[in-house]
């Protein structure tokens, strides 16, 4: 297909997206008193609806960085002889730190 071509089809298909909206039937229905692939319809309605978009919108589709909070340790810590620190100690659990400590004894 060469350019040509190509620029017909988005034509001839811009125009029955056109008459089907005038028309208030549905895709399906409208395909079907066309006599149109109902699939290829679809089709070219999404890409000349996507054609259609603003070029800034096209770039904004994608990965945005994401840079994590620092978080500030709150609540009390206790440094263990052999390295192990164990953060975040606070009255709602101290039963907690005291089953570790257990264990680690």
């Amino acid at each position: 297909m060469d350019m040509s071509d190509a620029t017909e089809g988005a034509s001839f298909w811009q125009s029955h997206i056109a008459a089907r909206q005038q028309s208030g039937l549905t895709q399906k229905a409208y395909c079907e008193q066309q006599e149109l692939r109902y699939s290829t319809f679809g089709y070219w309605v999404r890409k000349l609806r996507r054609a259609a978009e603003p070029a800034t919108k096209k770039k904004g589709a994608g990965f945005v960085p994401v840079i994590p909070a620092t978080v500030q340790p709150t609540g009390l810590t206790l440094s263990l002889p052999n390295g192990l620190e164990i953060r975040g100690i606070e009255a709602n659990n101290l039963s907690l730190v005291r089953d570790l400590l257990g264990m680690l004894a």
